[in-house]
């Protein structure tokens, strides 16, 4: 009687089998970058840039509280809206404040006047800035009010 292999033998698991041909490449299986995952091993979401009056808050907010330099926002601002952060004391540094809410309104092509509530020493404060959009995809900030 001819010799047959039996049903015992080893099998390679369906998800490690490949076909032939078929690679692996440096970022993993069928060319798909592997999930990043964060905390408690949950996936993480790629980051998407937020409407450009919520990044110029938190901007605004890091350099009142004195986390940021006005400086650092050089060729991001204008004038005078530099000037207005640089002559204005930090007025948060004694404490730890909470961007609220942001709003803002196109008042023409790339132009968007927006505003700010923060919250600090349990009081609510205002900012009110303008953007544009010079056509670059940069949002410059040309305006700056605060309100105390």
């Amino acid at each position: 009687m001819p010799t047959t292999e039996s049903d015992d033998s080893p099998r390679v698991p369906a998800q490690r089998r490949r076909r032939r041909g078929a690679t692996r490449g440096p970022s993993g299986p069928a060319g798909r970058a592997p999930a990043a995952r964060g905390p408690a091993g949950r996936r993480r979401e790629p980051v998407r840039p937020g409407p450009p009056q919520d990044e110029w808050a938190r901007r605004l907010l890091a350099a009142l509280t004195g986390h940021r330099t006005p400086q650092d926002l050089w060729g991001l601002a204008t004038g005078t809206a530099l000037h207005h952060l640089t002559t204005v004391a930090p007025p948060y540094r004694t404490a730890t404040p909470v961007l609220r809410t942001t709003r803002a309104t196109q008042v023409g092509p790339g132009v968007l006047e927006a505003s700010a509530t923060l919250e600090a020493d349990g009081r609510v404060h205002a900012i009110a800035f303008r953007l544009e959009d010079r056509g670059d995809g940069v949002w410059r900030c040309t305006a700056l009010e605060l309100a105390p």
